[in-house]
């Protein structure tokens, strides 16, 4: 597991300050929870009104503060906000990279066409060899591969395997 450097935390800790501080426009030291729609957005998330609000109210739950209501949020408020969202990102890398695991039975980096017909049996899914080929296909991008590899049955790597899952 790769262990930040402190210049690292600093570095980051800056970034949000930064962003923190483009939004706080008033310079009253807080955003508003409205706000943080167009903030997130800034910084590549893409939450509901909804969201946001189940997000403040969930680290008002870890602070064990009182006022999940409220419609201001400070800098250590938005850092620890952006920071629990990080985290449940690297959460569920994670957890595709455990599934990738599952999947790729021999332990060579790849899912094949046979490892993956293992697995769906195991499961009970009942999916033709046909249609198992074509997912492989879709997410190794086959369509790049040479004329004399279209036959090969793909082959995926866990990169392959993560941006399949979240096309």
């Amino acid at each position: 597991m790769q262990q930040q450097t402190i210049e690292d935390l600093a570095e980051k800790e800056a970034e949000i300050k930064e962003a923190f501080e483009i939004f706080d426009k008033n310079k009253s030291k807080s955003i508003s929870v409205q706000e943080l729609t167009s903030v997130f957005r800034s910084l590549g998330y893409n939450f509901s009104q909804d969201e946001i609000q189940s997000m403040v109210k969930e680290l008002r739950q870890t602070q064990k503060a009182e006022g999940a209501e409220d419609k201001e949020l400070d800098f250590d408020d938005f850092k620890n906000l952006l920071l629990m969202q990080e985290e449940k990102a690297k959460s569920g890398e994670d957890d595709l990279r455990d599934a990738f695991e599952v999947f790729d039975r021999d332990a060579n980096g790849y899912i094949g066409l046979e490892e993956l017909m293992m697995v769906a049996k195991s499961l009970g899914e009942n999916i033709s060899e046909e249609d198992l080929k074509g997912m492989l296909q879709y997410a190794a991008n086959t369509s790049n591969q040479k004329d004399d590899d279209k036959d090969k049955a793909p082959q995926i790597n866990l990169q392959q395997f993560v941006e399949a899952y979240l096309k």
